[in-house]
């Protein structure tokens, strides 16, 4: 971990940087939410891989070798916060798990290590050897198992606001949150769970009111308490709410690679922010080394999506790591 800064300090190092740089965030925001409305996202092509019981949506974008983004959350989300330089030299290849986005088959039954398996048929249909994937917040569990019960068409790994241990990630995260959040960050929660609560649940899509949950959990997701992040969203992608309900919920209950992670021998980055409370850079700190080929960079002004709150930053060390392997 890197030397603890007090809340103090980090309070008069934001509010010097809020006066200096407060309205160029704010025009960044406003900025970027109007080019979603107004422009069309990068080009893109879709077709769809069979594996058993489902077709698998997959979305491609990007020129250069492929990089395969399992996602059981939609795609617009991963299209809105990784960046444009990224597709310059890599392509891109969104996955969508089964049941969720425009898959088909169902998530009930489904496990990180079963969704790995999926994966890797999608991979195969793809006809890609040895494949980089990266994996976001729970669909970095995807990554790391598809390393471990596939070593031999991975590349490496790329685990982004994820941890090797979930079935500990919330109490370690909520026990920091609570030790060195602020006031102000606290009432934020406080005012964004009493917004949820205020919802009529019964008439509310299913899909939708599982993103309201996760959005209320803003200052536990991003560094930013401004940040509109809704809008990054596209809508609420379909299939949220099973996904949620039938992996991520039982998952984070008792999936752990902690054990395992000696046998997974490609190079692994795991790329985490300093203030993600959901998944917990302390995960990673206490374990990186099992991992014979395993690295840990934290980004120290990020929450959970890295990739987006330090973008210069993260694909910097992404597209280092990944010319290493060449």
């Amino acid at each position: 971990m890197p030397e603890r800064r007090t809340r103090a300090g980090i309070h008069a190092e934001m509010r010097a940087r809020r006066g200096r740089q407060g309205w160029r965030r704010g025009l960044r925001r406003h900025v970027l939410i109007d080019c979603f409305r107004a422009k069309p996202m990068t080009e893109s092509t879709s077709r769809r891989i069979r594996v058993d019981g489902a077709e698998l949506h997959v979305l491609t974008e990007g020129s250069g070798p492929p990089i395969l983004v399992p996602t059981g959350c939609g795609v617009e989300f991963y299209r809105r916060t990784f960046s444009r330089r990224l597709l310059e030299s890599h392509s891109l290849v969104y996955v969508e798990m089964r049941g969720t986005g425009e898959s088909s088959g169902t998530p009930e039954g489904a496990t990180y290590t079963t969704l790995a398996d999926d994966l890797d048929a999608a991979r195969e249909g793809l006809g890609i050897d040895r494949a980089v994937v990266m994996g976001h917040s729970n669909h970095g569990a995807i990554a790391l198992a598809l390393g471990l019960r596939h070593p031999e068409h991975v590349a490496a790994v790329v685990a982004v606001g994820s941890v090797p241990d979930f079935s500990r990630a919330f109490s370690v995260g909520t026990t920091r949150w609570e030790a060195e959040a602020s006031e102000s960050e606290k009432a934020l929660l406080a005012r964004k769970q009493a917004e949820l609560l205020a919802l009529d649940a019964s008439a509310t899509d299913p899909d939708e009111l599982a993103l309201r949950r996760y959005l209320s959990l803003h200052p536990l997701v991003w560094r930013d308490p401004t940040l509109d992040a809704g809008a990054l969203w596209g809508g609420a992608p379909r299939g949220f709410a099973r996904y949620m309900q039938s992996v991520i919920v039982p998952e984070a209950g008792r999936f752990s690679l902690v054990p395992a992670l000696g046998e997974i021998p490609c190079p692994v980055l795991a790329l985490s922010g300093r203030y993600d409370y959901v998944c917990p850079v302390e995960l990673w700190a206490e374990s990186i080394e099992k991992l014979p080929r395993g690295r840990l960079d934290i980004l120290e002004r990020s929450g959970h999506n890295p990739h987006y709150e330090e973008a210069d930053r993260f694909d910097t060390v992404l597209l280092a790591f990944l010319r290493a392997l060449s």
